[in-house]
């Protein structure tokens, strides 16, 4: 029987959690409010490299946009608001937790549980990590049923 490969364990540092907690102070007030943050808190304002989110509903990654997808959700006609807010700060970045509330474009009731990973690279954010209920995120995208008939999608 082969052991298994061992698996680092960051030991945090002082330095990395002040850093975190500094960008994820600047980042959340932004993120709030439904826009981006300061460009330079991202390690794209440089122009060299992309900032990217991975979603577990998709499984895949997709490049951060200028506008917020709850802003773009909100433009198009969805009212969605965060609420029951926690922040927890790492070396490295922030896990952020949240509920994300409201209706989306049709009228239909959204409520979202919601993680987010951040991770810093070089002290600015170079990736966030989503998770969210599949099933609820369903309801971002659902028309809400009329007369007890089932609703098209």
């Amino acid at each position: 029987m082969t052991s298994p490969s061992p698996v680092e364990i960051h030991l945090p540092s002082a330095d990395g959690v002040a850093r975190a907690h500094e960008v994820a102070a600047q980042w959340l007030p932004a993120f709030l409010e439904g826009r981006r943050a300061a460009d330079e808190l991202y390690l794209d304002a440089d122009g060299t490299s992309q900032v990217v989110t991975w979603h577990n509903t998709t499984e895949s990654e997709s490049v951060v946009q200028r506008t917020p997808s709850r802003t773009r959700a909100n433009d198009a006609g969805s009212a969605l608001r965060v609420e029951d807010v926690k922040v927890e700060v790492f070396d490295g970045g922030w896990v952020f937790q949240a509920v994300t509330v409201g209706t989306n474009e049709h009228g239909g009731a959204v409520r979202i549980p919601v993680c987010l990973v951040a991770r810093l690279q070089d002290g600015k954010i170079a990736r966030f990590e989503e998770y969210a209920d599949s099933r609820a995120f369903e309801t971002l995208f659902t028309r809400p049923e009329v007369a007890g008939k089932p609703a098209d999608v």
